[in-house]
């Protein structure tokens, strides 16, 4: 009974993975045709200010969770990665005309290389989770060397 269950739940939350997607796409073509080329944001210090404070938990969480090897790591690191990700994005495409050079230096010095090695880390970690025998994360099968 409970697998049917968490089966069902599980085709429900696919399902509405791929509307949710599929509804996205003419939301996306809408607002690129609609926007406005600038806008006054409002509360703009309380999103950026939030935003980091967001970021900067998330990187506390990841590291104690690391320093005493919690499962829950992997979740945390990965989250953090695509956090980093969104920060690098935004800093770029919202900087002013004097700050582009510091957002993008600081966007491919800083936040990308850490996502990289935290979005990556914790899909080897999960790899390794499913599949205990595997040593790296790599999506193919191993070739075994012939002699």
């Amino acid at each position: 009974m409970r697998s049917r269950r968490s089966g069902q739940i599980r085709r429900i939350r696919e399902w509405l993975s791929l509307c949710s997607a599929i509804a996205l796409i003419p939301w996306t073509v809408y607002l690129g045709l609609t926007l406005p080329q600038n806008y006054n944001a409002q509360h703009w210090w309380l999103t950026w200010v939030g935003f980091d404070l967001l970021l900067v938990a998330l990187m506390v969480a990841t590291a104690v969770l690391g320093f005493i090897r919690h499962h829950l790591l992997t979740l945390f690191a990965f989250a953090t990665g695509v956090l980093l990700v969104c920060d690098a994005w935004f800093d770029v495409l919202t900087a002013k005309r004097g700050d582009i050079v510091v957002s993008v230096l600081t966007a491919a010095l800083g936040e990308l290389p850490l996502a990289t090695v935290l979005i990556i880390g914790s899909l080897r970690i999960a790899r390794l989770q499913v599949f205990p025998s595997a040593r790296v994360w790599w999506p193919f099968p191993e070739r075994r060397r012939v002699g």
